[in-house]
């Protein structure tokens, strides 16, 4: 990957969030959050007992790479079980804007014109460069080539121009931020954001359990069926970073936090198996040590 090596993550080892403060910058939290305990716990609806396997309730092996205009090159068309997450500012972009603006389809062009102030129109259209940029790369062909089928929700399909298999991309926006989740199976990404006057029950758990509710109901599609009471509520609220759902009905899940800065809480849900995630954007170790306060 040139000069760009991946950091390989353990369960106990990702970034902890003073070096991602110094990484983009930002200032320290009033009252730091302290971010969750690794750990994998299984929670399996009455239905089915025998889907998820030893293997589906472990925690997947994570690799960092740093985000810079290189492509990194390890990055390939992600396999069965494996996640991508791209994580950038709303205002970075891979090549300079005139160029990205004409990788956009017509239709691109036409939603971006529609948001209602210039701040919404430019991050639809940063996302929208990037993801045809990842996915040109992906393809191995031209960003404008990219074929993005698009249901109107930031939930996008790319088919491979050579008849190779499809992908499935997820994208959600959170303050400063842009995320992108990439797999071959479905998937949801969320980003929870603390409103500017919270309220005193605006608690890190009850933003987390957001963030993770979230991001289920995207990669569903809908809301889920029976995750308000027992096991499946418990898994949700979880001081572990990383639960696994058998959801009657719906299918297996793993849901993962995914670290940000502050008091933003972050997840992707992806439908089982999830081997091996890649995470573009955060460049150091995260450490997981410590329940939210």
């Amino acid at each position: 990957m040139g000069s760009q090596s991946a950091q390989k993550q353990t369960p106990s080892e990702w970034l902890s969030e003073r070096d991602i403060r110094q990484e983009t910058s930002e200032p320290a939290p009033a009252n730091r959050d302290e971010l969750s305990r690794s750990s994998t716990l299984r929670h399996v609806s009455a239905g089915h007992p025998a889907r998820l396997t030893p293997a589906a309730l472990t925690t997947p092996e994570c690799f960092s790479y740093p985000l810079t205009r290189a492509y990194p090159r390890a990055i390939t068309t992600p396999r069965t079980g494996e996640l991508q997450v791209w994580r950038f500012r709303c205002e970075w972009l891979p090549v300079p804007v005139q160029e990205g603006d004409t990788w956009l389809s017509r239709s691109e062009r036409e939603r971006a014109r529609m948001h209602p102030n210039a701040a919404l129109r430019k991050r639809f259209i940063s996302a929208r460069v990037v993801a045809r940029w990842i996915v040109a790369h992906l393809f191995h062909c031209a960003p404008d080539e990219v074929d993005l089928q698009d249901d109107g929700q930031e939930k996008l399909r790319a088919q491979h121009p050579a008849d190779g298999p499809a992908i499935v991309i997820d994208i959600a926006y959170g303050g400063i931020w842009i995320v992108i989740g990439i797999a071959t199976a479905a998937l949801g990404v969320s980003v929870a954001v603390p409103s500017p006057t919270p309220s005193p029950e605006a608690t890190p758990h009850i933003a987390r359990r957001r963030a993770r509710y979230d991001s289920l109901c995207s990669a569903l599609r809908q809301p889920p069926a029976d995750v308000d009471s027992g096991v499946h509520a418990q898994a949700l609220a979880t001081d572990a970073h990383a639960c696994t759902l058998d959801l009657a009905g719906q299918g297996a899940w793993k849901v993962l936090d995914l670290p940000m800065a502050g008091k933003i809480r972050a997840a992707v849900t992806m439908a089982l198996p999830l081997t091996r995630v890649h995470m573009i954007g955060w460049p150091k170790v995260l450490v997981f040590d410590k329940p939210d306060a």
